[in-house]
């Protein structure tokens, strides 16, 4: 992942796409979830990774209480699912990392297709900045 992340996120030229297909042939992905990877990488380095593809069943506290901190914040009651919360519209979902970092997904509602935005936050409201204005969420 370090090496692919440290090529250009947009504008790809030939050579970094064949690189990037190179590399996904050689970790056994598919270019699409080699770019998925490395937006995780680069949204929070290793644990970046683990959160986008390990999901995990956290300890009581710190997940608990991000619910009711995403309620005072004016927004919806998220849908927890291991260390995962999701929006009820299922365009958002925030995830838990070892680190005790929250990370923001996006996701056309319905399709499953979750892809790391933003940096990684000690609160779960804080990991929303930027994804949007309140009423979006």
């Amino acid at each position: 992942m370090r090496l692919a992340a440290a090529r250009p996120g947009s504008g790809l030229t030939a050579a970094t796409r064949t690189l990037y297909a190179t590399l996904a042939t050689a970790v056994g992905r598919t270019t699409a979830d080699l770019a998925r990877a490395v937006a995780a990488w680069r949204q929070g380095g290793p644990e970046g990774l683990a959160v986008l593809e390990e999901p995990w069943d956290p300890p009581a506290g710190r997940f608990d209480r991000a619910r009711p901190l995403l309620l005072a914040a004016d927004l919806p009651a998220f849908r927890p699912w291991r260390n995962r919360l999701t929006h009820p519209r299922g365009h958002v979902q925030l995830r838990l990392g070892h680190d005790g970092l929250w990370y923001a997904y996006e996701s056309e509602p319905g399709q499953e297709d979750w892809w790391p935005r933003g940096t990684p936050d000690l609160d779960p409201v804080g990991a929303l900045t930027g994804l949007g204005t309140p009423d979006d969420l």
